[in-house]
């Protein structure tokens, strides 16, 4: 009897069941490729935060380890082309996923201590993400190679292969940004992620088990174990991400940011200390809703002392709710609407910073320009605290259209009261001399205020008090009750003045808005 020819042979076995296997395991492969790379900005944002440069090394290492692999696949595919083969490079990319959770416990915090905000997603992602990527990258054009078998429709075939990648790839992506990240923590998704690619690639090799071509016993044995290892040092340190401490007492992780409450005592008394991402937002003090723990809160008294007859109020960024409270209990008839983006940081509100007792202080969810945007009337008082520390700041929340858009809700008389964590001088200061030029563009009087007036280079929180109309002596008149109150004197010492007029800070709009490079430059 003739022998029939290998690629008659192989034409054969992609005839049947094992045709359709790759397609769903191209899909797979594309889908764990894009829940990767989304869910890797989550990963990194806490460490260097949520920036341009967070998502632009993303994007840049997930292609550069996609071309590789799609590289290395069609040169191995050439060589030696099996079902076996592609099902075991599919387990050890699975292995490869679920170490994401050891290796970003393990090294994140050593990263973060270590590289910039520019240099620092680049590196991570590398350590992180480029191996796994790489490794599912080579299964796309491998399929072709063992579907192909007719030249005459290399074509099709390779168009149809990428095309269920490709439409992979757009349900890993939706599914993570929609779904996944909301209703899961991300290590589960990595987790699960990993099990699903083991599992795919386990009953291929199940299936395939009575082909002779491919890798052997020890072969399959060794991706085996190399994948339970993986998976077991994955979920050992599944339940520790980093961030979480013995007085965490509560931590999420969502398409935002990660949620962290501390609880812990400062002289006998009990606070209680939201995080985003890695930085303080806001603390209380249990029991006493009137203490605003945090310096820069206690500048909320500007608005109290130069706006007497105040009736409204609008704050865009929620964090914990202290200044929103504290402004209603020292006003209670005072109309209080804030604006705060995360559902997660609202209940978190509800939970654990007394929200739920302030029936008057509405909470609207969404983005805090758009909400500000869509609310009827205007305001008296408006108060930005949208910022994240100094590497996250909104970048449609900083631009001359922006402040534009606040002054135009400001009824007459009103003032705005925006808080900017920034160095004041040195490198860094390009930031203040930007917002403050910016700032200075829309509204004709702003004065600045700092929380360390006397070290003009240390990062600080930096006040700005700007009012809709300019108008003789109130300068000298709100100085003159600050400075009469015991209480609130500290504020009135604590006036900076502005950017010199020859330093660098361009005024940004929302064309031009190089907000992460600003931020950059105070690393």
């Amino acid at each position: 009897m003739a022998r029939r020819a290998p690629a008659a042979a192989r034409e054969d076995a992609a005839a049947g069941w094992e045709t359709w296997y790759l397609y769903i395991c191209v899909f797979l492969s594309g889908g764990s490729i894009l829940i990767l790379e989304i869910a890797a900005g989550r990963v990194l944002a806490p460490h260097f935060g949520n920036t341009l440069f967070t998502w632009t090394s993303m994007i840049g290492i997930i292609l550069a380890a996609l071309s590789l692999g799609y590289s290395a696949g069609g040169r191995l595919a050439d060589r030696a082309p099996s079902f076996r083969m592609f099902f075991l490079l599919m387990i050890i990319g699975a292995a490869l996923v679920a170490l994401v959770p050891f290796l970003r416990a393990v090294l994140m915090p050593v990263l973060e201590r270590g590289l910039s905000l520019r240099s620092g997603p680049i590196f991570a992602g590398i350590l992180l993400f480029v191996a796994p990527s790489f490794i599912l990258a080579i299964l796309t054009p491998y399929a072709v190679k063992l579907k192909a078998s007719d030249e005459r429709l290399i074509g099709t075939v390779t168009g149809d292969l990428f095309t269920w990648s490709t439409v992979g790839s757009i349900a890993g992506t939706f599914a993570t940004g929609f779904f996944f990240i909301p209703a899961f923590g991300l290590n589960s998704i990595f987790l699960a992620t990993s099990v699903a690619l083991a599992l795919a690639g386990g009953a291929g090799l199940w299936l395939t088990r009575g082909h002779g071509a491919g890798p052997g016993l020890k072969a399959v044995q060794g991706a085996a174990l190399l994948a339970a290892v993986c998976l077991a040092a994955g979920a050992a340190w599944a339940g520790r991400p980093p961030g979480r401490l013995p007085q965490t007492i509560h931590f999420q992780e969502n398409m935002y940011h990660t949620i962290r409450i501390q609880n812990w005592e400062d002289g006998g008394r009990q606070v209680f200390e939201l995080y985003l991402d890695s930085q303080p937002e806001a603390a209380m003090v249990a029991g006493d809703d009137r203490a605003l723990h945090f310096r820069y809160s206690r500048f909320l008294a500007l608005g109290r002392v130069a706006l007497p007859e105040m009736r409204s109020a609008f704050f865009l960024g929620g964090g914990g709710f202290t200044m929103p409270k504290a402004l209603h209990l020292s006003r209670p008839a005072v109309d209080i609407t804030v604006a705060e983006l995360d559902p997660d940081v609202i209940q978190a509100g509800r939970k654990f910073f007394h929200l739920d007792r302030y029936p008057k202080v509405r909470v609207l969810p969404g983005d805090g320009r758009r909400v500000l945007r869509e609310t009827g009337g205007q305001w008296d008082f408006i108060v930005g605290d949208a910022y994240r520390g100094l590497r996250n700041i909104p970048p449609h929340l900083v631009t001359r259209e922006f402040f534009e858009e606040v002054r135009g809700k400001l009824a007459p008389g009103g003032a705005f009261l925006m808080n900017l964590i920034a160095h004041r001088s040195g490198p860094g200061g390009v930031l203040y001399a930007s917002v403050y030029r910016t700032l200075a563009s829309v509204f004709p009087d702003v004065w600045v205020f700092s929380t360390d007036p006397a070290l003009p280079g240390a990062a600080q929180n930096v006040l700005f008090f700007a009012f809709r109309d300019r108008e003789e002596g109130r300068f000298l008149s709100l100085m003159g009750r600050l400075e009469a109150d015991p209480q609130l004197a500290f504020i009135a010492g604590s006036r900076v003045a502005p950017p010199l007029p020859g330093a660098y800070g361009p005024v940004l709009t929302d064309d031009y808005n190089p907000v992460e490079y600003l931020v950059s430059q105070g690393f």
